[in-house]
Order: C-alpha cells, then sequence, then structure tokens
C-alpha cells in the first residue's frame, strides 16, 4: 500500500526505552574525552573543536559540566588558534570559520574568551566577508548561507563590548537577504 507508514522496528514494552539515563549519556561524553588512543576518537580528529563543543553543550544541559576539565578543555581550544586569528578543528590543521564558532562557544560557555587574542579573531571573520557581503568559510574561497550565520554568531558573541554596529548591520542585511532566519 503506497504511503502507509512502515514500522521497521518494534520496542519491547520496557521502561528502560521510555526513560532517558542523563548519567549514563554523561558518562559516555566523559570517557570519550578520556580515551585518546579510541579510534572513534582519533577518526573524529577533523571536526574536534566543535565535537567539544557538542558535548560540553550537552553536559551542561544535563547539569554535568562540572565533570569536565575545564583547564584541559581551554588549553585545548587555545591551542587550536592560528596565528591567522582563526581557528582550526585541532592542531595542525587549517583554520575554518565553523571550527571559529565553535571554539568561541566553548570559551564563552566557560566565560573565558579573554584568554585568545579576541581581536584577531574578528580580524579573522571579517576577513572572510565578501564584496557582496556573504561570506567564506576558509582560504578556499566556499561561499555558503551557514558562514554568514556563523559570522554573526561570532561576532555577537565576541563584540557586545565593542561598537561594532556598522559590521553587524551588513551581516544583518546579508541574513535578510538571503533569508537566514536568525
Amino acid at each position: 500500500m503506497a504511503g502507509a507508514p512502515v514500522k521497521d522496528v518494534t520496542f519491547p514494552d520496557n521502561p528502560a526505552t521510555k526513560t532517558l539515563l542523563l548519567e549514563k549519556h554523561a558518562d559516555y561524553i566523559v570517557a570519550f574525552e578520556k580515551d585518546k588512543d579510541d579510534l572513534e576518537y582519533c577518526i573524529t580528529e577533523f571536526l574536534r573543536v566543535s565535537g567539544v563543543y557538542w558535548g560540553l553543550t550537552a553536559m551542561d544541559l544535563m547539569g554535568q559540566l562540572h565533570r569536565m576539565n575545564k583547564a584541559e578543555v581551554v588549553e585545548f581550544v587555545k591551542s587550536c588558534q592560528d596565528p591567522s586569528g582563526g581557528f582550526a578543528p585541532t592542531e595542525h590543521h587549517d583554520p575554518h570559520l565553523l571550527y571559529t564558532l565553535s571554539a568561541v562557544q566553548v570559551l564563552v560557555l566557560y566565560d573565558c574568551v579573554e584568554v585568545v587574542d579576541v581581536e584577531a579573531v574578528v580580524t579573522f571573520v571579517k576577513g572572510l566577508q565578501q564584496p557582496d557581503g556573504s561570506f567564506i568559510g576558509d582560504k578556499w574561497g566556499e561561499v555558503d548561507t551557514r558562514f554568514s550565520f556563523c559570522s554573526l554568531a561570532c561576532l555577537a558573541l565576541l563584540v557586545r563590548r565593542r561598537s561594532e554596529e556598522n559590521q553587524l548591520n551588513q551581516l544583518i542585511n546579508v541574513a535578510v537577504r538571503t533569508n537566514i532566519h536568525v
């Protein structure tokens, strides 16, 4: 019968399948961060700083952020900052706007953005803006609306104490023009 929903899996009527086991989720994230020789840890190197952000956010939402090693996380994020001001996913990789936003979000979560060169980050982000107002993600030049959002989020988090209204207004105009919902 066309259009009929297909049910390919049936779960037993078990309370364990209906309960969110937060402690188990938190334990997994803590263990993942500690076992640096694990295959999953190694093959996710290309997105490490974003993964750190996702893991920390999950831990914070579960009320378990205190279980993470803040000093180690902050040192790792600092090690990802490139001389250009942007952040790479991990050391020895190229900086990219996506990872720069993740790094900034980690530092904001821990309320310690001042541990990195904020001016260099702002310069990096601004340097990715194109004449039409759009943004590229890195030196290779891909333009994508995600990058407009990332730059807007990054600058909003970093320049909230600065008077960069013109830059933010230009970003908002790009968002409106490209139908980004912020």
